[in-house]
């Protein structure tokens, strides 16, 4: 999920219920991890970019750090990791990401962490998702500055130096990352809070809820039970 960047404009999921949506994206991730097929997988991929068609710009670059996770593997391959294990484990990935970007990203955070307490998640795991997903972004946008700061007050020249400031950054962030929730839970245990934040989305199962669940879970079983050996 990106703040102000890399955003879906549409979300081609609106009307169907926020818990059917975690629970249908749990199934086909569930069933894209563990299946061996090459072609269920590419079929799925292919499936995931027809409702993404109109957003393949983002949606291409969203993938791009996902597949440079996958490179590591490719990397692996001279020195005894087969060709064919590359292949479905980076087409595994790039199921399971399309898969989330179209179930889950364009869901809300408060929609999400609803969701996850409806379906009797751990209530303070849901609180600390929703501290972590608001404060990375903080932190993120806190090295972006200095960052930008550090390169126009054009720092001494040298590899060296250079990796030292980047050093001295991250160090200052996480410092005051540290400091700054120590004075958060403070004030937020000040002022009452017990650790569970409050279900703030109204939920309505309906029939067409039931009928996606279920076609995710048979389409889920059928993939499993016909592509895993």
């Amino acid at each position: 999920m990106y703040l102000d960047r890399l955003e879906y404009k549409k979300d081609f999921l609106y009307p169907i219920d926020k818990r059917c949506r975690f629970l249908s994206a749990a199934l086909l991730i569930v069933a894209a991890v563990y299946t061996t097929s090459a072609a269920a997988l590419s079929a799925a991929i292919l499936l995931c970019l027809l409702p993404l068609s109109r957003e393949l710009r983002v949606t291409f670059l969203r993938l791009i750090p996902v597949n440079t996770m996958t490179a590591a593997l490719w990397l692996t391959v001279p020195f005894g990791f087969s060709m064919e294990s590359a292949v479905i484990y980076t087409l595994r990935i790039n199921a399971a990401a399309l898969l989330y970007m179209i179930f889950i990203i364009p869901m809300s955070v408060s929609a999400l962490a609803s969701s996850m307490t409806k379906l009797k998640a751990p209530e303070k795991l849901v609180s600390l998702f929703i501290l972590s997903y608001r404060y990375i972004f903080l932190l993120a946008e806190r090295v972006r500055v200095m960052l930008v700061s550090m390169r126009l007050r054009a720092p001494e020249s040298g590899t060296f130096r250079l990796w030292r400031s980047f050093a001295a950054v991250f160090a200052t962030t996480t410092a005051r990352a540290v400091f700054r929730s120590q004075k958060v839970s403070l004030a937020m245990v000040s002022r009452g809070f017990d650790g569970v934040f409050p279900v703030t989305v109204t939920f309505k199962w309906k029939a067409r809820d039931t009928v996606l669940l279920a076609i995710c879970a048979c389409v889920s079983v059928f993939t499993l039970y016909f592509s895993v050996k």
